[in-house]
């Protein structure tokens, strides 16, 4: 059968339709992205902007914010379709902004300057529809303690709120539980001074969306996907010195216990809950026999004991402490610091370098030099 020319027509539009949507259920497929991670550049001058690269390609790296004054932090939605980043202004405030990552349009997130206050800290919820971040108000012409406020990124107007009613609860470094329900920060009030978590759905039966867990150190720790335990560092003396190790507090059960041991001989600064919610990776220097200049990368089950550790990331011409987890829990993106060699061999600077470690080949490469807080790039 013969198709008359409007039919050939129809057929063609017909067919360029069909391999337009083929085509973008490719491109928008998330295994067939390149896996990209973020970072601020340069960690040595300044105005300091959001780059990135492609873990597979690093040479090819891209400038994403092209500030002024300067971007203090940022975070990525988890889709990696929105940038929001804290900038500094002339006049020395520091204001929230949004990027679109497909049209890089940017706008004013929370105008801070002109509400005299100083924002900065965002961090995406996981499912993208709200943003944390920490606000400290101007008091007589000086900032005082940062206090957490949300933003409903699911209404067109961005509306901005504190996370707490009660002004008298204040805190920083926010950070949220997988299951979206849980958000955690530092309570840095002298007088009381830990972790808060905070439940916008009350667990367990209770009433109480607000619970307390007293640390010293000043630091929030890692929460676990499901939001029911915590890890947090610690202040440990040992003689006339002070070191750090964690503990681990266990919601449900109301019970606290040591993660690592404080009277032990190590340093444990940092650690990291992997996505799967057994293991945990944390950064650790011996000071025994085994010392090293820095801290190293360890892996460990979330219920083993503290020497049950199995070396990530083990090189002395290195510091590792900063470091995040991807999505899938099978990489880290990490901030390493180089160090000199003793024999005055090596010259290099001392710069921050950002490296990707894959844990099933157990693989590194490094993505940038003289780049520091790195964060993965959506999926």
């Amino acid at each position: 059968m013969k198709l008359s020319k409007l039919d050939t027509v129809v057929f063609g539009i017909a067919t360029l339709c069909l391999l337009g949507v083929a085509l973008a259920a490719i491109v928008s497929d998330p295994a067939r992205q390149p896996i990209r991670v973020a970072y601020l550049y340069p960690a040595t001058s300044s105005p300091q902007d959001v780059w990135m690269a492609e873990i597979g390609n690093p040479d090819a790296q891209q400038q994403v914010t092209f500030s002024e004054n300067g971007v203090y932090d940022f975070d990525f939605s988890p889709n990696g379709d929105w940038l929001a980043f804290s900038e500094r202004s002339e006049a020395g405030i520091v204001d929230l902004r949004l990027m679109d990552m497909r049209s890089r349009r940017v706008i004013d997130l929370v105008d801070c300057g002109a509400q005299d206050a100083y924002c900065t800290t965002p961090v995406f919820s996981p499912d993208g529809s709200k943003l944390a971040y920490q606000r400290s108000e101007s008091f007589s012409g000086s900032y005082g303690l940062s206090r957490i406020w949300l933003v409903d990124m699911s209404s067109g107007n961005y509306e901005t709120d504190r996370l707490i009613a009660d002004t008298r609860i204040v805190g920083h470094s926010p950070v949220w539980a997988a299951n979206g329900n849980t958000i955690a920060f530092y309570s840095s009030d002298v007088r009381e001074p830990g972790i808060l978590i905070f439940d916008f759905v009350p667990r367990d039966g209770s009433d109480a969306q607000l619970r307390f867990i007293p640390s010293s150190h000043g630091a929030m720790g890692t929460i676990s996907p499901n939001g029911q335990r915590i890890i947090f560092p610690e202040i440990a003396r040992r003689g006339e010195q002070f070191f750090t190790h964690l503990r681990i507090a266990d919601l449900r059960n109301k019970s606290f216990a040591a993660f690592t041991d404080p009277g032990g001989p190590a340093d444990d600064v940092n650690a990291r809950w992997n996505p799967n919610g057994q293991t945990v990776a944390l950064a650790r220097r011996y000071t025994d026999q085994r010392w090293t200049p820095g801290h190293q990368l360890y892996l460990r089950s979330a219920n083993d004991e503290d020497e049950a550790l199995a070396p990530i990331l083990y090189d002395e011409r290195y510091s590792t402490s900063y470091f995040r987890w991807n999505q899938t829990g099978d990489r880290l993106v990490m901030q390493r610091l180089p160090f000199a060699g003793g024999n005055g061999a090596d010259k290099r600077q001392r710069v921050p370098e950002i490296w990707i470690y894959d844990l099933e080949s157990g693989d590194s490469s490094k993505i940038a030099e003289n780049a520091f807080v790195p964060q993965w790039v959506g999926f």
